[in-house]
């Protein structure tokens, strides 16, 4: 009895040692892209500030990009499971919004300082211009092929693909450095409200359709 009890510990404890390991470079590696930028540092610098070899990241991460983009698929699997497992009456539309509404509100850095870390970190960089951009497609797919399964339409028909392009548009917009030059228009103490207007008008012109924008008399 004593010897899976003592198995079982140990399992336990290797894997807290990968959490804390696999946070410890993130935490480090967005310290440092911010700090100086995403191609100034590199994979060895980063692990030996962690006090690890260079090549054990890869264990962690595949691509350097993926530090930066660390919880792409979990954001993805609660983007499908949140459309999927929606109240009745609830669309498509209303389960993305109420999540995305969730996840700013959880934020502990506030709507405004996660987009300027995110744009700071991304900056001009083409690899993690080009990764967002991915990132970005995987979603949209996801989603697609959510929605068809739903629907019953083919995958690759119009209305699921252009529903998801929709969909994650108002994802891909809360990276936009518009969105931070409009929240920064505002006083300090109305930012939060004016990324909740911002917000809430991008969900309702998604929701209404662009059949009718900027209609010429």
């Amino acid at each position: 009895m004593t010897a899976p009890s003592s198995t079982a510990g140990e399992t336990g404890l290797r894997e807290r040692k990968k959490r804390m390991t696999r946070q410890a470079l993130i935490e480090t590696a967005e310290a440092m892209f911010a700090e100086r930028g995403f191609d100034a540092v590199t994979v060895a610098e980063i692990a030996a500030a962690v006090n690890i070899a260079a090549k054990t990241v890869f264990v962690y991460f595949p691509a350097k990009e993926d530090l930066v983009f660390h919880d792409e698929d979990s954001i993805r699997d609660q983007l499908v499971a949140r459309i999927s497992g929606r109240a009745p009456g609830q669309t498509p539309l209303d389960a993305v919004a109420d999540l995305l509404h969730e996840m700013m509100a959880a934020s502990t850095k506030g709507p405004e300082n996660e987009l300027d870390h995110l744009l700071r970190t991304v900056g001009d960089s083409a690899v993690l211009q080009a990764r967002m951009r991915l990132m970005w497609e995987r979603f949209e797919t996801a989603i697609a092929v959510e929605l068809a399964r739903e629907s019953g339409d083919h995958p690759y028909s119009a209305p699921p693909r252009v529903a998801a392009a929709q969909l994650t548009m108002l994802y891909r917009m809360l990276a936009s450095p518009e969105l931070l030059d409009f929240i920064r228009s505002k006083p300090k103490s109305r930012r939060r409200a004016a990324f909740r207007q911002w917000f809430d008008e991008a969900v309702q012109a998604v929701g209404r359709g662009i059949a009718d924008y900027a209609r010429r008399d």
